[in-house]
């Protein structure tokens, strides 16, 4: 093969090699739900999810999802949450929270510990249920691909909440 070939081809493999590891941001994903007297507006946004050590165990097996719950129409606010992690397998792990709050706006990190132990396409996957001027309620979704984890621990996960 010709020196100029084998520079080039190594050049054009450098750059998919540099391409492959380039992550690119998701937009958020977001859903909105009014309740059927159409007074209160509660509206769930998915900023980002990533996988870290979170647990400080040393292996990169964790799941980290931020998002922010905004509330409107009322002083006071009943909501079911219901957080999924679906990983590439299908497999699910679901987390049901039940929170009454006055606040308008809620930052909240969900940790699900042990988690990220295969490669591919994770979903983090929120369901909310307002149950304040009549029951409604809607679900958003996120994808993104942590690579695969190890270790042996069992999953769990934990809810941040903070106004």
């Amino acid at each position: 093969m010709p020196r100029n070939t084998a520079t080039v081809l190594l050049l054009v493999g450098l750059v998919l090699a540099t391409m492959a590891s380039v992550t690119v941001p998701v937009a958020a994903s977001e859903v909105s739900v009014r309740s059927t007297n159409k007074q209160v507006c509660v509206t769930l946004t998915i900023l980002s999810a990533q996988y870290l050590d979170a647990d400080d165990d040393g292996l990169e097996d964790d799941v980290v999802a931020y998002f922010e719950i905004q509330l409107s129409g009322k002083e006071r606010y009943s909501l079911e949450l219901t957080l999924s992690l679906v990983l590439p397998s299908g497999n699910e792990y679901s987390y049901t929270y039940l929170v009454n709050t006055r606040l308008s706006l809620l930052e909240c990190t969900m940790h699900f510990y042990n988690h990220a132990v295969e490669a591919g396409d994770y979903v983090f996957h929120a369901h909310i249920v307002s149950h304040v001027g009549g029951v409604a309620d809607g679900s958003v979704a996120y994808e993104f691909d942590p690579p695969g984890g190890s270790g042996d621990s069992d999953p769990c996960a934990a809810l941040v909440v903070a106004a």
